[in-house]
């Protein structure tokens, strides 16, 4: 009896410690597929969030946007639409520079492209020879820079121009063409206000007018580039006195919609700027920076107004800030042998090629007027 009991206890015992061990060697379970994809993706969350969090921690690019005068109209709509596209496509900031049609206040404004923290500049100055010591101050401390309208010779930076030389040519050559179908008998004599000791205006403007002229007249005769930078009453006083001393002008350019004010008073003071349903008797007159009161006259088919260089502020300012983006990002050089040129579209508002229609839309698309 005891063997037995003594075995029965045995086998108990045996049994206890396989079913102890038993559970003891049972592997721990693995996390599932599903577990583990969940962990991945929080990780990766968090990992996206932190990213998030930095760039939202970064503070956005600053811009110098430089106007030569913010009373000006293209100038306002060029500032406008390069805030609302810096910020939209690049996270930019923009801030205006105004000129105040003053080149010391151009100069003094560089200074401030660092003093204000500015972290990229696109110029439009006019004493290049003051701005290049700011200029290289900007570069040297990392700041991108490039010029517009005018390059900045010696500096090597970029610049961005309007394509004014080719619409220049084609509205002299528009007027010449003109004027010899209307007055075959006249010879042309042609004669320009504005700034004739400005590169840039000389080689946009001048010579490229004269140049279309002459391929449709080669013996018309030009008076020159009269110096009318005062303002409207200075090119007033050259057209009263150009009607006296030489009343066979009959191809007038006007190189900017502030001189036109005064050319077409005077010219119309004297008794002449008149067109007889579309066709010239005094004089056909062109201007630059077309604008709602232009239209005005280039429309009135018996006005001698009838030509406008448009210059478009949207395509200008993204072109200005694509421009700087692109150096930064360096696929144009910040600094090269020469100054490299970018050109922006400009257009040739005219009496006889662009429908009214298609002019009122150009200016309220570009300037967000309401001309009918």
């Amino acid at each position: 009896m005891k063997k037995a009991l003594t075995i029965v206890l045995a086998l108990l015992l045996a049994l206890g410690i396989g079913a102890f061990a038993g559970c003891q060697a049972k592997p721990a379970e693995s996390p599932s597929s599903s577990e583990s994809a969940s962990a991945s993706a929080s990780e990766s969350a968090s990992a996206s969030e932190s990213a998030s969090q930095e760039a939202s921690n970064e503070k956005p690019l600053k811009i110098a946007f430089f106007v030569s005068d913010l009373s000006n109209v293209f100038h306002q709509a060029q500032y406008a639409v390069a805030k609302e596209y810096a910020k939209e496509k690049y996270g930019a900031e923009v801030y205006a520079f105004d000129g105040q049609s003053d080149s010391n206040v151009m100069t003094q404004n560089i200074d401030q492209i660092l003093a204000q923290g500015m972290d990229m500049a696109t110029l439009h100055i006019w004493d290049n020879e003051a701005a290049i010591p700011g200029i290289k101050a900007a570069l040297d401390a990392g700041v991108t820079v490039a010029s517009f309208f005018s390059p900045v010779p010696g500096t090597g930076i970029p610049v961005v121009r309007s394509d004014e030389a080719g619409v220049a040519f084609a509205m002299g050559v528009e007027m010449a063409t003109q004027w010899k179908n209307a007055n075959p008998d006249k010879p042309i004599v042609m004669v320009e206000l504005g700034w004739p000791n400005h590169t840039e205006v000389k080689s946009g403007r001048t010579d490229p007018f004269v140049e279309g002229v002459l391929s449709v007249d080669p013996k018309a005769k030009d008076l020159g580039c009269l110096d009318a930078s005062a303002g409207a009453d200075a090119a007033k006083q050259i057209i009263a006195d150009l009607c006296t001393q030489h009343p066979e002008v009959n191809l007038i350019f006007s190189e900017a919609s502030n001189l036109t004010v005064g050319t077409m008073a005077a010219l119309r003071e004297a008794g002449r700027g008149k067109f007889d349903n579309g066709k010239p008797l005094t004089e056909i007159v062109c201007s630059v920076d077309f604008d709602e009161v232009e239209m005005g006259d280039v429309y009135d088919p018996n006005s001698s107004l009838k030509l406008s260089m448009g210059l478009p502020p949207i395509e200008t300012a993204k072109a200005r800030i694509d421009n700087l983006f692109a150096i930064r990002n360096g696929e144009i050089e910040q600094k090269g042998d020469t100054e490299q040129e970018f050109f922006a579209k400009a257009y040739t508002i005219s009496f006889w090629t662009m429908d009214r229609a298609d002019a009122a839309a150009w200016l309220n698309e570009q300037f967000g007027t309401n001309v009918k």
